[in-house]
């Protein structure tokens, strides 16, 4: 495990480095806009995401160089999502990250437009990966397509809505105060059902069991899944082992947001460098469901559902594949 984290710490760094260079490139822009930007995407954190491309990447024999841009890209997005998470009319926090948040720095409208430049710029720099030879236009093309599903309203962005609407039906109390919130606050929505809110139209079940999925599989899950899998698009991963580094990436997905469910029960403020907020706003999580020991084992199961995933792959080095293996044992075992 000291292996990884000196990997995951190296190429943290490495990504951090890379980011300064593309905010850096930014014309034309009023600088409290890109000053605004930077606060967030430079405020630390784990860089899981660029990592798992540049991961992926390399078990599928490419170097970070090759994957840097849409790396980037990815960290961008996230932080992106970040700041609009915070905001008052969603989760209404004040630290992130240990820092005060984007909008009690630069103020709401700012810290929307800021997220808004972001996203945007997230495609510019994700499209300079066809430029690199190694890579090639084609192989970009298709991870950027792929991409831009898991971030939208198949993916994060749907998955997000879920969560709003989601809030408070872990309790009956909380689901009666949350339909009286919604008939004052749009009468052309009160009469429409709770699938209407949470679920796509395909969905069989409404159970808190299935949203509770839909919600982990997508807001954070669509982004780890993207993740991976622009590593793999991007290294010309085919077939099967394009299939099994997905499984891989399913599993590890839906295990980080258990562990972050578990965190906001057991960890402080300080340690997770953000308020403890799912249980105050009645979040629909795994601990309010399945209690702390059944979310340990399931993401436990989970895990084991991933290492059979990569030990599945055949066209890879089985040296390369170490960080993968690491990162879904982080994923379990982190503390922050």
């Amino acid at each position: 495990m000291k292996e990884f984290e000196t990997y995951l710490k190296t190429n943290a760094k490495l990504v951090e480095k890379n980011l300064s260079k593309w905010t850096g490139k930014i014309p034309n822009a009023p600088k409290i806009l890109t000053d605004a930007m930077e606060y967030s995407l430079q405020a630390g954190g784990k860089r899981v995401r660029p990592v798992l491309v540049i991961a992926t990447a390399e078990a599928f024999g490419k170097k970070a160089a090759d994957v840097m841009p849409a790396a980037c890209a990815l960290e961008m997005l996230h932080t992106y999502s970040l700041i609009h998470d915070d905001l008052p009319c969603m989760d209404n926090d004040d630290l992130r990250r240990g820092k005060p948040t984007n909008h009690k720095v630069f103020g709401e409208d700012l810290a929307l437009l800021a997220g808004d430049a972001l996203l945007t710029y997230v495609f510019e720099v994700f499209a300079q990966n066809g430029k690199i030879k190694t890579i090639g236009a084609a192989n970009t093309l298709a991870a950027l397509q792929n991409f831009a599903h898991r971030a939208g309203a198949s993916g994060m962005v749907g998955g997000q809505t879920s969560d709003v609407y989601a809030e408070g039906m872990s309790t009956q109390e909380a689901q009666s105060i949350r339909a009286e919130k919604l008939k004052k606050s749009s009468k052309k929505l009160a009469d429409k059902s709770l699938r209407y809110f949470l679920l796509p139209p395909t969905a069989k079940e409404t159970t808190p069991e299935a949203v509770l999925r839909y919600i982990h599989e997508n807001k954070t899950g669509a982004l780890i899944r993207a993740s991976v899998e622009t590593g793999a698009l991007l290294a010309g991963a085919k077939g099967a082992d394009l299939k099994h580094i997905q499984k891989y990436a399913d599993c590890i997905g839906l295990v980080f947001q258990i562990v972050d469910d578990i965190l906001d029960v057991t960890a402080t403020t300080k340690q997770l460098g953000k308020s403890n907020s799912d249980a105050q706003n009645g979040k629909l999580t795994f601990v309010s469901l399945f209690g702390l020991e059944g979310s340990r084992k399931h993401a436990q199961l989970l895990i084991a559902k991933a290492q059979k995933a990569l030990d599945s792959l055949k066209n890879v080095k089985r040296k390369n594949l170490a960080p993968l293996y690491g990162m879904a044992e982080f994923f379990k075992t982190r503390t922050y």
